[in-house]
């Protein structure tokens, strides 16, 4: 991914240093050529570096007849990206410069490809007649870039496309505005927070395509990860201003002030929010209309997910691989329309802390469980197009005639589905008054319904929606038909029955004679052009009834391109109205599809309450129950309360420790994003965070170890979690040596207990932990039960009280597939080093005790054979950090056989 943090000011300045030959450097987009190439001394190169020099920072796409030209160094990285043919125009030179072409007609193909890899992209239109024999002029009419796409139809419909903008009013203490703009549907939202961890965690929840941040903030350590992973275009203060900045937004949303809004001019969001519509506009060259309001919002009104629990729940990306079948959108995703999916991914991202909101959630999916009502409902949003991305097409006035089309039948599907519900208590206040069906009444009146999708080749209106375009139409429709005669007539006048009159650009009009026939040609036939096997010629005739078509057609497309830009004029005065209903066509949307999950998965409705409760019955995984699995399913009944707040949880590998917390944690999420879910019943008490710690690896990237890892995750659950939190951590400890793993589990189980008193899932392999219930009243030690039969085990998936005798390693390693040898051989040392602990621990009591006296212990020592009184003081005086190993097993096999030895005596 590129990086494009430098100041767009300050490159421009470089640029044009370079280009008058003042400065020492030249750009860096002359790439290896050299600034006194003759080859880029034409006139047509000038143009292009004239218009380079506006975007220095972008690649260029300059159209020359039917391509788009890449030229330097921008040839080369477009090439790389897009695997296209690097050439030259001055290949013999001996510094050629490079060059590279796409097709105009398959440009919007390569667009999202140079917008996905990070880059941004200028497009430099041509203007003028193709056919004038002097050079056309170009000018900037669109840069494309991560956040600002090229076109609305080519995003992933179900996914928003958040462009950001980051400001800081002092980057040491904040605050931290981010404002977030999707500008294929106009929605922009805003936050502001104390710290700029905060500030962070929120951008990466959003995942944003781009951020456009204020250029003190490059500088900040903490947000190096931030600016790694998304691409960004870092701009100085001026761009931020917050008194300007007021009044450009004040004039962008008609209104004397934001207080509406709930923004004050002292804000930090009024600088990123204009710094955002600044950018927008100047790479759109739009005036972003359909961007109408601001939605403030607070963190603490949703719960917060950070991006390792994302990870480790695979909310919207699994793990591992790119199959989504694993994810939980996937599953909850039984949405009809793009707005309805969108919609959906935020929920789940988000999940709600207002108890209200989330009951009125629960209320309209339990509306919508009834079979009949449902299932009508999402027939009718089969045929909803997404109103939000045409409102915002319609808005800027690029929406073709094909689009607004389906604009206005979706419109007049709306009517019918709100009809359905507003006698529904659950969407009482929710349906609105009036739906615009006079507008789709008159769109549909209009436009064909064969329309196209540019507005410049005709064909757009019906028949009878204007009596000059009739005319015109008419007119050109009687002239063709006059040459379709023509060719019948001369035929019949000079014998030559192949006789053809066709069309092509060059010569327009003409007659086409095999070379067998051309002596019966007419002597005042004009030849035009000599084919291998046929001749072409034109009469005045012809070219007469050629003008007339020429005429009346170019009259009629440009009187169809004016009816059509005016009829989407007035359509666009109802833009407004459009996204409010959009916006309540995705929430039926979405209450319809997990109300379908609810039903065809066996779903219950969740009570949700502030108390410190989480109770569930038969709970399940809601995603591992829908895989093709060798075995059933086992649900599990899991409770959490005020007395029982910390469940220990142990048991061997594979036996289904993390499935059942992870299944805790989708509960509670899905339970307070308003979802019904996987169990008998459930009682969940709103929780603010959730923390799931499943699992490590390196990141080598950033040199880190799995231990490190693992640390610096739960360190920053240590830090962030409250008393509403959950906490779900597996194996704390397990990337160091036994004794600083166990030592460092204990801790923070006791810290989770003592001081966080978070209610909180802590599996573990350490079975000494299980003495934590001992002085941790509201510790309670749970198991994953296990099947043994003569060295073999059965994983039951049963959740039950109690800790679990031993950890069953070597039987999951057998179960894993290691050689039969080497099981055999762990068997026998295990039983060797028990057999041994068990006698050192009985040496150690006997030798060791201070609660004894002298004489009784003298007396017990008397007892115990001196081979093994010799055998604990070798084992207390071993070091085993100064030992390797393979030392450190030399060591133990040498101690096996003075036992063996002692023993067979």
């Amino acid at each position: 991914m590129p990086n494009q943090s430098e100041n767009l000011d300050n490159q421009s300045n470089q640029v044009n240093s370079g280009l008058t030959g003042t400065g020492p450097e030249k750009p860096h987009w002359y790439g290896d050529v050299s600034l006194s190439n003759t080859a880029l001394q034409t006139p047509m190169m000038q143009q292009f570096i004239s218009i380079k020099r506006q975007v220095p920072d972008a690649l260029l796409l300059f159209r020359m007849g039917d391509f788009y030209e890449l030229f330097l160094n921008d040839a080369v990285v477009a090439g790389r990206v897009l695997d296209l043919n690097v050439t030259s125009r001055n290949k013999k030179d001996p510094e050629p410069v490079p060059m590279a072409g796409i097709p105009h007609h398959a440009v919007e193909g390569y667009l999202p490809r140079l917008a996905q890899a990070g880059f941004k992209v200028a497009i430099a239109e041509q203007q003028g007649d193709p056919a004038a024999k002097k050079m056309l002029q170009r000018h900037l009419t669109r840069i494309v870039t991560p956040g600002v796409p090229w076109d609305a139809d080519a995003l992933e419909s179900k996914e928003s496309y958040w462009l950001v903008g980051f400001y800081a009013k002092s980057v040491a203490k904040g605050p931290y505005a981010v404002v977030s703009l999707d500008v294929s549907t106009g929605e922009m939202i805003a936050v502001e927070f104390s710290k700029i961890e905060e500030a962070k965690a929120e951008i990466l929840r959003l995942q944003p395509r781009e951020i456009i941040a204020l250029n003190s903030l490059s500088k900040v350590e903490v947000l190096e990860t931030l600016f790694a992973k998304v691409p960004h275009s870092f701009y100085n203060k001026n761009w931020f201003d917050l008194d300007e900045g007021y009044q450009t937004l004040c004039q962008h949303f008609k209104v004397s002030n934001l207080n509406g809004f709930g923004v004050r001019s002292s804000d930090g969001i009024v600088g990123a929010a204009s710094a955002l519509l600044t950018y927008v506009r100047d790479v759109t060259f739009t005036d972003l209309s359909h961007v109408r309001s601001i939605q403030r919002y607070t963190v603490a009104a949703q719960m917060m997910i950070d991006e390792a629990t994302k990870m480790n729940l695979e909310i919207l990306e699994p793990q591992k691989g790119t199959n989504k079948q694993h994810t939980l959108i996937h599953l909850l995703d039984q949405t009809k329309t793009a707005m309805g999916g969108r919609l959906l991914r935020k929920w789940v991202s988000a999940p709600l802390v207002d108890l209200g909101r989330i009951q009125r959630r629960q209320d309209a999916v339990e509306a919508m469980l009834d079979d009949e009502l449902r299932e009508s409902v999402q027939g009718l949003l089969h045929s909803v197009y997404d109103l939000e991305r045409l409102s915002g097409k319609l808005a800027q006035l690029s929406i073709h005639p094909k689009a607004l089309l389906s604009l206005a039948q979706s419109i007049l599907v709306l009517p019918k589905i709100f009809g359905m519900l507003k006698e529904i208590d659950a969407f009482k206040g929710f349906i609105p008054d009036e739906v615009p069906v006079d507008i789709a009444d008159r769109l549909l009146a209009s436009i064909d319904e064969n329309a196209p999708i540019t507005i410049n080749e005709g064909g757009i209106f019906q028949s009878g929606y204007n009596a000059e375009l009739d005319e015109l139409r008419k007119l050109t429709n009687e002239v063709k038909m006059a040459i379709a005669e023509m060719e019948d007539a001369q035929r019949e006048a000079t014998g030559i029955a192949s006789l053809k009159i066709k069309h092509n650009r060059v010569f327009g009009y003409f007659l086409e004679v095999t070379t067998a026939n051309k002596d019966k040609v007419p002597d005042d036939w004009i030849r035009k052009q000599t084919l291998s096997n046929a001749e072409r010629y034109v009469t005045p005739s012809l070219k007469e009834f050629e003008e007339k078509i020429l005429t009346s057609g170019e009259r009629a497309k440009a009187l169809e391109q004016k009816l059509f830009c005016d009829l989407r004029e007035e359509a666009s005065k109802y833009v407004l109205k459009l996204q409010k209903l959009a916006q309540r066509i995705s929430y039926i949307d979405v209450f319809c599809s997990l109300a379908d999950v609810a039903i065809q998965n066996r779903y219950c409705r969740p009570t949700v309450d502030l108390s410190l409760n989480i109770s569930l019955r038969q709970s399940r995984h809601p995603i591992i129950e829908q895989l093709s699995m060798l075995e059933t399913f086992i649900p599990n009944d899991v409770q959490i309360d005020s007395n029982k707040r910390q469940i220990l949880l142990t048991g061997p590998n594979m036996s289904g420790k993390s499935t059942i917390m992870r299944q805790v944690a989708l509960t509670v999420l899905m339970a307070q994003m308003g979802s019904f879910v996987p169990a008998d019943s459930a009682h969940i008490g709103l929780c603010d965070t959730i923390f799931v710690r499943v699992g490590a690896s390196d990141d080598l990237a950033e040199g880190r170890s799995t231990f490190m890892v693992e640390m610096s995750e739960t360190a920053y659950i240590l830090n962030q979690a409250t008393e509403q939190s959950l906490l779900l951590l597996d194996e704390i400890g397990r990337g160091t040596s036994t004794y600083d793993g166990m030592s460092i589990a204990w801790a923070v189980a006791e810290a989770i207990h003592n001081k966080i008193k978070a209610r909180c899932i802590f599996a573990t392999h350490y079975h000494e932990l299980t003495r934590l219930n001992d002085t941790c009243e509201h510790i309670h030690n749970m198991h994953v039960a296990i099947q043994e039969d003569r060295g073999e085990i059965r994983f039951l998936r049963v959740l039950q009280d109690g800790a679990i005798g031993k950890s069953y390693g070597i039987q999951c390693a057998r179960l894993a597939g290691l050689p039969r040898t080497v099981i055999r051989r762990a068997t026998q040392i295990l039983k060797d080093l028990e057999v041994q602990a068990m006698k050192d621990k009985e040496v150690q009591l006997s030798l060791f005790t201070e609660e004894e006296s002298s004489e009784d212990s003298s007396e017990e020592t008397q007892n115990v054979p001196e081979y093994l009184i010799a055998l604990a003081e070798r084992l207390n005086g071993l070091s085993l950090d100064d030992h390797s190993p393979f030392e450190a097993l030399k060591e133990l096999y040498e101690l096996q056989n003075i036992i063996r030895k002692e023993q067979a005596r």
